[in-house]
């Protein structure tokens, strides 16, 4: 089957979709990015406000969404009334395991994030996810999700440093070269970027150490829009399209189960 499949992650502060042509039979499974596209989130967002943001990759066949804005859900079922259409949650057809508690708690993007990394290596591994949270995927030899962490992402925490310190001002995101920092500018984008590598390399550290001696060599892939800021050891891969590609993923899983 040779298709067009339009991939959308629909996150808190940004919304990305991402059209691909898609060659999906018994034998094989092949996509190529045509176009991406990125735009703010708008959760009160109309049908037609929604696809006219999305015009640009509108020629496609079936959609597969993830979305963590539940208020959009009824919006994107207008809007895509006539074409063949999944939003991604727990129940959705998988390759592996959520061993958890409570799986219908995971968001969908983390659910896409696994099905794109099973796609390009073996577990066991650790996924890290930096956007309007940054949040840490833990995946065992077995294909099992067995946990993870969030913590506030990086523009969320400038954010919130903005609302409570009436004297920080606006500053434009870019990683300085050093972690001192002479002026107030400098010291923000120090704590800002190089912080949160920091806190992706230690707490990325610390969760393969509590995971046990099977995760002692596994591998790390970041992800997400703010990943690009960030400057990481080689040995974690930046894969900027895992969300996408793993939704993808998600619509050959529901083709084979047809």
């Amino acid at each position: 089957m040779n298709a067009r499949w339009l991939a959308v992650d629909i996150g808190n502060t940004q919304t990305v979709a991402g059209l691909y042509s898609v060659s999906c039979t018994p034998s094989e499974f092949r996509f190529h990015l045509e176009k991406k596209i990125r735009f703010r989130t708008g959760a009160s967002a109309t049908s037609d406000e929604w696809r006219s943001q999305c015009s640009p990759v509108w020629n496609f066949d079936r959609a597969l969404i993830c979305s963590v804005v539940p208020a959009l859900h009824g919006t994107l079922s207008e809007a895509l009334s006539d074409r063949a259409f999944t939003i991604i949650d727990s129940n959705t057809p998988r390759s592996f395991e959520l061993a958890l508690p409570h799986p219908e708690q995971l968001g969908a993007d983390r659910l896409a994030n696994v099905m794109g990394a099973l796609a390009r290596i073996e577990p066991p591994f650790l996924i890290m996810d930096s956007g309007t949270a940054t949040t840490f995927c833990l995946v065992d030899s077995k294909r099992r999700y067995i946990g993870g962490a969030i913590v506030p992402g990086l523009e969320t925490s400038f954010s919130a440093l903005q609302s409570r310190a009436a004297r920080l001002f606006q500053v434009e995101l870019i990683r300085p070269e050093s972690s001192v920092g002479n002026t107030t500018e400098l010291q923000l984008q120090s704590g800002l970027i190089q912080g949160t590598e920091a806190l992706i390399e230690g707490l990325g550290d610390r969760l393969l150490r509590d995971a046990g001696p099977e995760f002692s060599g596994a591998r790390r892939l970041l992800t997400g829009g703010c990943g690009h800021f960030l400057r990481l050891p080689a040995s974690i891969e930046f894969i900027p399209d895992l969300t996408l590609e793993g939704l993808l993923h998600y619509g050959k899983e529901l083709t084979r189960h047809a």
